[in-house]
């Protein structure tokens, strides 16, 4: 999405998002269906603790800024808990709590050019995961060498890009199994394999599961929540 704040042009992807103060002047535009996140944080009153103020105080001096590893595992949480986020209004003040913590942290004052990267070549990957993916590649399309991605990686998400990738490969093929009908085969192109072969050696190594089985055991557990919820 493309966005002027107060006569700033910029744009909200998965690598940046935006502080817009109460009151200030902005418009965007997006020509395609998105989905965005907005945290709509009222202003300090005479109620609000001194903490929280001084918190939405140093968000309102802030505009553009990196989604750094941190504040993207609070998103993807978000986006995996919209149900206990909606109806539970303990946990998603807990959530918003961190996530404006995880805005104002001293180091993200002044944007660390890594985190820029990481965060593009974060996001290249989600959008990817069902093409073949190298390491060259990602580092490429993030504008950055590969030793320099294995590093920030490492540095960030104590991990490998290779780790990472596998990660949400067996993650989004753990959620196609649970929620939809799509074939073993399907879901094993969709999340980057080249066949079912190769999803079940991955699952099975990872979670000690075949497609099969996960899917099953999904099953059985929906089964048992909707028996509870019934009693």
């Amino acid at each position: 999405m493309e966005i002027e704040v107060d006569g700033r042009g910029g744009k909200v992807d998965w690598s940046q998002g935006v502080i817009i103060p109460a009151g200030t002047p902005h418009a965007f535009s997006s020509n395609t269906c998105n989905t965005f996140l907005v945290l709509d944080v009222p202003l300090p009153s005479s109620y609000t603790q001194k903490s929280e103020a001084e918190t939405i105080k140093r968000l309102n001096e802030k505009s553009f800024f990196p989604v750094r590893p941190e504040i993207r595992h609070l998103l993807d949480y978000a986006s995996r808990s919209v149900p206990l986020l909606t109806s539970s209004s303990e946990v998603s003040q807990a959530w918003s709590t961190l996530l404006m913590s995880s805005l104002v942290q001293p180091h993200s004052s002044v944007p660390d050019h890594g985190q820029f990267t990481l965060a593009r070549a974060l996001t290249h990957i989600e959008n990817h995961l069902d093409s073949h993916l190298t390491a060259s590649e990602i580092a490429r399309a993030s504008g950055t060498s590969e030793r320099r991605l294995y590093v920030l990686f490492e540095q960030h998400l104590r991990t490998t890009p290779f780790a990472h990738v596998t990660r949400l490969r067996l993650n989004l093929a753990m959620d196609l199994l649970r929620d939809t009908q799509l074939s073993i085969t399907e879901i094993a192109h969709r999340v980057g394999y080249a066949d079912q072969s190769a999803l079940n050696h991955a699952l099975k190594k990872s979670h000690d599961l075949t497609p099969a089985l996960a899917r099953k055991n999904s099953r059985a557990n929906n089964m048992q929540t909707g028996t509870n919820n019934q009693q």
